[in-house]
């Protein structure tokens, strides 16, 4: 946990602000940079960093599954031909480097027919350029509606050959175009080397991140996304609220609670003018959050 408040602390101290979002992810961008990113050369950050090695290769894995849930078994071939190589830069680390801690993640529910709901994107945490949907449905026919989204926090361990022998039978089920199976084969894939930190020490971190990842969404004019992720960060409030820790916040933690219920209720109801109170809002209650944290620890 210091690792991730350090790396939060020292994107603060750089000036980078709210409303430049924190974290790089919404999820209609996940369906859009299925495509993007499945060819993207090898970067000298994932040749000289297992970490960023590790996190490619699950990126590749999760937008794998995306294409073949979206009946494109050529995309998620190339996703694959990707993770490989990833999974082969990361062989070659140490057994230390091939186990990795901390690492922010949005996990994502998508609705189709699968017996693995949770799909995971390691996200920047940074300033990143969010790119606004200006015409039509954020999910169109051929993308994936979401039916859930929030931030968890990822230990992937990378150290035995069990991801190479999901890799290889999903390869075999596209070969024989049993795409079903291919998406069951990297979901075990992921189940195997994931471990998901359910205990995060900070809850007013876990309300701080949901609430940036709402705001992303919105953005991206997802308003289910936005939904979902702000209730997440109302979860986290809600056990801050019970907490003895933040009792000397507790008359703000339930002003936060009725406005985060208020927004979620004009997203709901799509309300065009909610972005435009977005902005203002989502700022003061990730400051505030943040303050909070940062006297806690």
């Amino acid at each position: 946990m210091k690792h991730r408040q350090l790396l939060m602390t020292t994107i603060l101290t750089t000036g980078i602000l709210f409303l430049s979002p924190v974290i790089g992810f919404t999820a209609d961008s996940i369906t859009k940079s299925t495509t993007t990113t499945s060819s993207t050369p090898t970067s000298k950050a994932e040749i000289n960093d297992p970490r960023v090695a590790a996190k490619s290769f699950v990126e590749h894995i999760n937008f794998a599954r995306v294409a073949l849930a979206m009946k494109n078994p050529d995309l998620a071939k190339k996703h694959l031909i990707q993770a490989r190589s990833m999974m082969n830069l990361i062989q070659s680390a140490t057994v230390e480097q091939r186990r990795v801690t901390q690492l922010e993640s949005g996990r994502v529910v998508y609705q189709y027919d699968t017996e693995y709901k949770y799909h995971y994107f390691p996200i920047q945490t940074g300033l990143v350029q969010v790119k606004e949907i200006s015409n039509g449905s954020v999910w169109t026919a051929n993308d994936l509606a979401v039916t859930d989204a929030d931030i968890v926090y990822l230990s992937l361990d990378l150290t035995d050959n069990k991801a190479a022998n999901f890799l290889n039978s999903a390869e075999t089920a596209i070969a024989s175009n049993n795409l079903k199976d291919a998406d069951n084969q990297l979901a075990r894939l992921t189940n195997a080397v994931v471990t998901v930190d359910s205990k995060i020490s900070v809850p007013a971190d876990k309300a701080r991140d949901n609430i940036a990842l709402a705001h992303n969404f919105l953005l991206g004019k997802n308003y289910d996304g936005a939904r979902f992720a702000l209730k997440h960060a109302d979860e986290a409030l809600d056990e801050m609220q019970a907490s003895d820790d933040y009792a000397a916040q507790r008359t703000n933690i339930v002003a936060m609670r009725q406005d985060v219920a208020e927004m979620q209720e004009r997203i709901t109801r799509k309300d065009p003018t909610v972005l435009e109170q977005a902005n203002k809002k989502m700022s003061t209650w990730w400051s505030e959050l943040k303050s909070w944290s940062k006297r806690e620890n």
